[in-house]
């Protein structure tokens, strides 16, 4: 962590919902990857054995950016070609779609969305391998899938998702670990809640530490959350986080994409935060944040061990001690921009338990 100037806390008060819950995620990873351990081998096992030709994932929301990265570790891990559904084509459009032989996650919280209970539904009854990832057991989209993981991760009352979104995200590794040729994953994802017990106290350390980050984005309307490649959905997680608590225009990019246009948003008065996950793909977002700074945008960077020692132009990082494969970064980054995005919010003076015009569950066709 680098030595700056900070002296204020951000404002306190009784702890919110979301803060609690964003507590609760170690132990909610725990249940999830040693309770359920021997339903993964199940599941695993009837997944195996299925024909695939390629993978369909049914999201909306939060639940779309741990689609996102369902798609980045099934194509990765399993060289398993993945697409997001559409789901207007079944809902609205009332297309059929040739669903044999594909490899089918329903994933949703809540479990009640009814565009994601009907595409699930109909590539289960088009021959398609179905598997339910929620919440709520008893949910209909549980009823829809052959199959179903259950997140495991208790009542969450914040509507802001936490420990539900970090749950899905455990959900699809547990299930592609198992899948998958690569003999680290299982050993890594059980050594994974310890790792977010320490991830959850050095963020909110350096939260409550940061008094420049947290002034910057409490007075700005607008930000951007840059990262790529399997953290590109906390990027674009972490942005919806501060859009539904804290009312700013966050815009979450992958940093290749933001190159193509969008860079010219990085100006004075919009500050950055990046992630940064250690390696190559590190490397390569190191040179976007230069040109980041270089339009005048303050950057921010969060990352493992190498935010230490990167050459960008930054103005301040927080290293977060994971020693994790990059894969599973996204689990334990993200939850430093949840604390972050919760902090943020009580500095603007608004409750991040209860957002403006939102509700916890969310209900589209």
């Amino acid at each position: 962590m680098s030595e700056k100037t900070r002296t204020n806390q951000p404002s306190g008060g009784a702890p919110t919902a979301m803060s609690s819950e964003i507590r609760e995620i170690p132990q909610v990873v725990r249940r999830l990857v040693e309770d359920e351990a021997e339903k993964f081998d199940a599941v695993a096992a009837a997944v195996r054995s299925a024909p695939r030709r390629f993978a369909v994932i049914a999201a909306r929301g939060t639940s779309d950016h741990a689609a996102t990265y369902g798609q980045y570790l099934l194509e990765a891990e399993l060289g398993l070609p993945t697409a997001l559904a559409t789901a207007s084509l079944t809902t609205i459009y009332h297309r059929s779609l040739d669903w044999s032989d594909v490899l089918m996650i329903g994933l949703s919280q809540s479990g009640a969305g009814p565009d994601v209970v009907a595409v699930t539904g109909a590539a289960r009854a088009g021959g398609a391998t179905t598997v339910a990832i929620t919440n709520e057991p008893d949910s209909p989209l549980a009823g829809a899938a052959e199959f179903l993981l259950d997140c495991k991760a208790g009542p969450e009352r914040a509507v802001a998702a936490t420990k539900t979104y970090v749950a899905e995200l455990a959900a699809l590794a547990a299930l592609v670990a198992r899948l998958s040729n690569d003999p680290r994953l299982l050993p890594e994802l059980g050594r994974l809640p310890s790792v977010l017990v320490d991830v959850v106290r050095i963020s909110e350390a350096w939260v409550a530490s940061a008094e420049p980050l947290v002034q910057s984005l409490a007075a700005s309307d607008r930000m951007l959350v840059v990262s790529r490649g399997f953290n590109l959905p906390t990027a674009l997680e972490v942005a919806l986080k501060f859009k539904e608590t804290s009312g700013i225009f966050a815009q979450g990019y992958s940093s290749a994409d933001l190159m193509h246009g969008p860079v010219a948003l990085a100006q004075s008065g919009v500050p950055t935060l990046v992630f940064r996950p250690d390696g190559p793909m590190g490397a390569a977002i190191d040179g976007v944040i230069d040109r980041i700074t270089a339009g005048g945008s303050e950057a921010w960077l969060i990352g493992g061990a190498e935010v230490l020692s990167t050459r960008a132009n930054v103005r301040d990082v927080l290293a977060l001690p994971v020693g994790l494969p990059e894969v599973l970064t996204p689990l334990a980054f993200v939850v430093a921009g949840f604390v972050l995005a919760e902090t943020v919010a009580r500095r603007r003076g608004m409750d991040p338990d209860t957002p403006k015009g939102l509700t916890k569950i969310t209900r589209t066709v």
